[in-house]
C-alpha cells in the first residue's frame, strides 16, 4: 500500500508545472564490432533527445518512468523491448529516423510494463498506439509522427501493425483519453489524465 501511495504522489507531481522528468540512462551495446557505428547513432539520438522522450512519455501516460538505467543491444536483428531482466534490442540497419522512432516505440513498451492489467480486447501495441504518435510529435514534430505511422503500418510481419494503427486512428475525440484513464484506474494509478 505504501508503494502504491508513493506511486500516486509521484504521478500527481508529474502533472504539476516545472516537475523534472525522471533521469534515464541507456547503455547502447553493439552486438559486434560492425555495429559500433550504429550504437553510436542511437547514443547520439539519446544524448540529444532522451530527456524530451522521457518527458513526453511521462506526460502522455501520466505515469513516471520506472527505470533509471536500461541496456540496449544494437544488433542486426528485430527490435524488441526486452524484459524486466533482459536488455532491449534495437535493429542496427535502420536509417536514423527509423532508429529514432524505434527507440521510442520500444521504450514505450517498457514504460507500459507498469500496467500488468490490460483493457479487454486491447493488446500491447494498441495500448502503445494510444500515445506513441503524440510522443513522436512532441519530440520531432507532427510530420515525423505521420511519416512513422505510415511506415509502421506498412511493416510486413506476423503482427497486424496496420490494423492496430487504423484502430488507434479511428478513435473519436476523447475516446483515447477515456480508455487511457480506464487503464490507469485498473492498475491503481490516479485517473484524470489529460493525456491521449
Amino acid at each position: 500500500m505504501q508503494l502504491q501511495s508513493a506511486a500516486i504522489l509521484l504521478t500527481a507531481s508529474l502533472l504539476l508545472p516545472g516537475v523534472t522528468p525522471a533521469k534515464v540512462s541507456i547503455d547502447f551495446i553493439p552486438s559486434s564490432a560492425e555495429q559500433e557505428r550504429n550504437a553510436r547513432v542511437y547514443q547520439a539520438i539519446w544524448d540529444k533527445d532522451g530527456e524530451r522522450i522521457v518527458k513526453a512519455l511521462e506526460a502522455w501516460t501520466c505515469v513516471p518512468f520506472s527505470e533509471s538505467r536500461i541496456v540496449a543491444i544494437v544488433a542486426d536483428a528485430a527490435s524488441h523491448s526486452g524484459g524486466p531482466e533482459h536488455p532491449m534490442r534495437l535493429r542496427a540497419g535502420y536509417f536514423r529516423n527509423v532508429k529514432q522512432s524505434t527507440l521510442v516505440h520500444e521504450l514505450g513498451h517498457r514504460h507500459l510494463w507498469q500496467f500488468p492489467n490490460r483493457l479487454d480486447g486491447i493488446d500491447g501495441h494498441r495500448t502503445l498506439y494510444l500515445i506513441l504518435d503524440r510522443v513522436w510529435a512532441d519530440v520531432w514534430g507532427e510530420q515525423f509522427a505521420r511519416d512513422r505511422i505510415r511506415d509502421e503500418s506498412a511493416w510486413a510481419a506476423r503482427y497486424d501493425y496496420s490494423g492496430a494503427w487504423k484502430w488507434a486512428s479511428s478513435l473519436k475525440s476523447g475516446e483515447s483519453r477515456l480508455l487511457w484513464n480506464r487503464l490507469l484506474a485498473i492498475n491503481g494509478f490516479p485517473t484524470g489524465c489529460r493525456g491521449p
